[in-house]
């Protein structure tokens, strides 16, 4: 069974909501020191999707959610802490581009870099700070989850043993957890039972392990100019992801070509090359893709519990994109 794909825009029939959430950061993000508003737009301005807000804003406006300013605060402080990450990522992994740009660390020095993800992280919890403890906890969560994947992942940077499970393990921290935070604060504040927070906690989870498992298929697959980043990326930077994991059990040329570069600290763009070149001759992407179809299918089924409308719907309408894009 695979899932229906969809023309809908990223928008998700909320481009008001979302054009509300941008005021907001931009709002969040000034400061007295012009490098820190400066450094922020930088990553906050580069063309995101802004698939945290939408979700979070979906959940809250499927389940009867009506106070706009309220669901845009806190969608913008789940965005805010997604941008920090993305700049300590970046540091952590030596990244030099992201979305087509510079990275912030590249543009503006690893000095300023750290102290504009430490910016936004406590921007982020001044909104979030206003709600009450449910949402301050829920939150808080998704960010020790962050940090805990982030140090889960570092363990096996360079390293040849890393399991399918643990690759799981390490992308629902980074990025399935913040998704599922998301999406249970939007139940909670439309006001929705226990079961409906639990479903739409289950939902975001599953739809960010599908998100990553996409993104980490495109940087074998993808058109450089789409994504914003060279392909081999996870390689070059150290770290095996499921297509490299998959074509490893495929064949003995990707196995022995991958473990070799990945051991490197700076391979040559030829063996990068070469080596997805390898990945992309075994079943590994169409495997890792049927992977991420199947956790599309269950966040799909977590949907059950909503009332049919036009937010309820494009929630489903996400995961169809989450699956088909290309960048």
């Amino acid at each position: 069974m695979r899932i229906l794909m969809s023309t809908t825009p990223w928008d998700f029939g909320i481009q008001r909501e979302l054009r509300m959430v941008d005021k907001k950061l931009h709002e969040m993000v000034r400061s007295k020191e012009r490098i820190l508003t400066e450094a922020s737009l930088h990553v906050i301005d580069a063309g995101g999707k802004r698939l945290r807000p939408a979700v979070t804003i979906l959940s809250y406006m499927a389940l009867g959610g009506r106070d706009m300013e309220k669901i845009v605060d806190i969608a913008a402080g789940f965005e805010l802490i997604h941008s920090a990450t993305l700049i300590h990522d970046d540091i952590n992994d030596g990244g030099t581009t992201r979305r087509g740009r510079e990275t912030v660390y590249k543009k503006y020095g690893l000095h300023d870099a750290i102290v504009t993800g430490d910016f936004l992280f406590t921007r982020a919890f001044r909104l979030g700070g206003t709600f009450d403890k449910v949402v301050v906890e829920t939150t808080a969560d998704a960010c020790v989850s962050l940090a805990e994947g982030e140090v889960l992942e570092n363990k096996f940077r360079h390293k040849s043993n890393l399991s399918v499970n643990t690759y799981i393990k390490i992308i629902e921290r980074k990025t399935a957890q913040p998704i599922r935070a998301g999406a249970m604060v939007g139940a909670y504040l439309a006001e929705s039972g226990p079961g409906e927070i639990e479903a739409m906690g289950s939902y975001g989870l599953d739809l960010g392990v599908a998100f990553q498992i996409i993104d980490d298929i495109l940087d074998f697959t993808g058109d450089s100019k789409r994504t914003g980043k060279a392909g081999g990326t996870d390689l070059k930077e150290g770290h095996l992801t499921l297509p490299s994991l998959l074509a490893i059990k495929e064949s003995k040329a990707a196995k022995a070509a991958i473990l070799k570069l990945i051991a490197q600290d700076e391979p040559s763009p030829k063996a990068i090359k070469e080596c997805t070149e390898l990945v992309r001759k075994t079943p590994a992407i169409d495997k890792a893709r049927a992977t991420a179809e199947l956790y599309g299918l269950e966040a799909l089924q977590h949907l059950g519990c909503l009332p049919h409308n036009n937010h309820s719907q494009s929630l489903k309408d996400i995961i169809a994109r989450v699956l088909e894009r290309d960048s």
